[in-house]
């Protein structure tokens, strides 16, 4: 499996615990303040931008150490 594959399986895996986390959260936040139905929605809009950054951040980061550990184990052999 190629180390692009590997670092977006641990992305998608890390991302997706996090984009419900943060999407239930600002809902029931924005529910809660009894706010309106477009707050709520912009509110979401707002969340899934943040997890779309969030997810680029961690699959550069993951692909760095995949990158790593591809150096780590040809130097060895």
């Amino acid at each position: 499996m190629g180390r692009t594959l590997r670092a977006l399986i641990a992305t998608l895996l890390m991302v997706e615990i996090a984009a419900i986390f943060f999407g239930t959260s600002t809902w029931a936040i924005l529910s809660e303040l009894h706010a309106s139905q477009a707050v709520i929605l912009g509110g979401e809009a707002v969340t899934a931008v943040i997890v779309v950054i969030l997810a680029v951040i961690v699959f550069r980061r993951a692909l760095a150490a995949e990158r790593r550990i591809d150096e780590g184990v040809s130097s060895e052999a």
